[in-house]
């Protein structure tokens, strides 16, 4: 048989997802994915979690590292991120036209309440946060790229608000984890604050998540109506009186409205 030929045949064989699926690819991406949500794992933990055998993994592991995509760190020889995955992220971010629009927006957001100001979009059952902008103050709230949190708590609420109501109804049917006092664990609770969100067409968040936070969250939306992202004002709480929420309020609102607008999006129907 041509090699070629014997090449297809073998990776047919082994693409348990489709014909086109390289295994040993699909492998290398679940082990790099591991690492990324996981880091400072050893090789027995990630074969473990993988559920696959050492040699293999380590093999996988080698070559990443010489990839520059994980980097091994002695003297317990765990796993972290390389170098190169931030540049991948990098261009990623930059070539992903809502998060490079975004980026602007906050910035000009960010710089007029000189607090942090984030991008997050959806990913599962949580939300990410894709971009952000911070201020040159010795006090505030980080804005980390890749940070995750539930919906059902701080700005993952617009998120949820929006969402189809049996997506709600499926997320909204697990239990609730606390975080603060403030966090809402009450299903009802929860339910009347995503009406009230829609109403307003925003959401705020007192130590839902931080005690020390408050957060002013809106959303953005593509085209036919769907939640494309939500943009997010963090502040130390003690720096988040009335008259700069209300400040706050009214720039997000506008802010959100012209990216939805530059992204070519429009609000839901009432």
């Amino acid at each position: 048989m041509d090699m070629s030929k014997q090449a297809d045949a073998a990776e047919d064989e082994t693409g348990k997802q489709g014909v086109y699926t390289v295994q040993a690819l699909d492998n290398a991406i679940s082990l790099l994915m591991l690492v990324a949500d996981n880091p400072d794992l050893g090789l027995s933990d990630l074969s473990r979690k993988l559920g696959a055998g050492k040699a293999r993994v380590y093999r996988q592991l080698k070559t990443l590292e010489e990839r520059g995509l994980v980097v091994c760190s002695e003297p317990n020889r765990t796993y972290r991120l390389g170098l190169a995955t931030l540049m991948l992220g990098a261009k990623a971010s930059d070539q992903i036209d809502l998060v490079a629009t975004a980026k602007s927006f906050l910035a000009q957001l960010g710089e007029e309440l000189r607090e942090t100001t984030q991008f997050r979009m959806l990913d599962g059952d949580e939300s990410v946060c894709v971009a952000s902008w911070e201020p040159v103050r010795d006090v505030r709230v980080q804005g980390l790229i890749g940070y995750r949190r539930p919906l059902h708590a701080a700005s993952g609420k617009v998120f949820l608000a929006y969402l189809p109501e049996r997506e709600q109804n499926r997320i909204l049917s697990r239990t609730p984890e606390r975080f603060t006092s403030n966090t809402l664990v009450d299903i009802q609770d929860l339910k009347a604050a995503l009406a009230q969100i829609r109403r307003d067409g925003f959401g705020v968040s007192r130590g839902e998540v931080n005690t020390d936070h408050v957060s002013v969250t809106a959303p953005v939306f593509q085209r036919g109506g769907t939640i494309a992202g939500i943009i997010n004002v963090a502040a130390p709480s003690d720096r988040m009186g009335d008259e700069k929420l209300q400040l706050t309020l009214r720039r997000l609102k506008a802010v959100s409205r012209d990216l939805t607008a530059a992204i070519g999006g429009t609000p839901p129907a009432a």
